[in-house]
């Protein structure tokens, strides 16, 4: 039983990580969200930075990507974001 739980675990976490940001890169939501499961992380990140997680600032905010695809959150972009179907980061309009 126990060994099942640690596959399980195993098989989860990297199936986490193939979805992750990429460590330095810079994202707005609307792309974390494409790559992957981030709503939870999203929201949580600009609850501890003291900001709105209305979806519109979901979206249009921009995180920094760090160890493990953690983010942080950088700022809030009021007019929307760009670059988030390139490979370049994501800016502010």
């Amino acid at each position: 039983m126990k060994f099942t739980a640690i596959i399980t675990t195993t098989i989860l976490a990297a199936t986490v990580a193939a979805d992750s940001c990429n460590r330095g890169g810079v994202y707005c939501g609307s792309s974390l969200l494409r790559k992957g499961n981030y709503r939870d992380h999203i929201v949580e990140t600009l609850q501890a930075a003291g900001q709105p997680t209305s979806e519109d600032h979901i979206q249009n905010s921009k995180f920094d990507c760090i160890d493990g695809g953690d983010i942080v959150y950088r700022e809030f972009c009021s007019r929307g974001c760009g670059g988030t179907d390139s490979t370049d980061p994501d800016y502010c309009f």
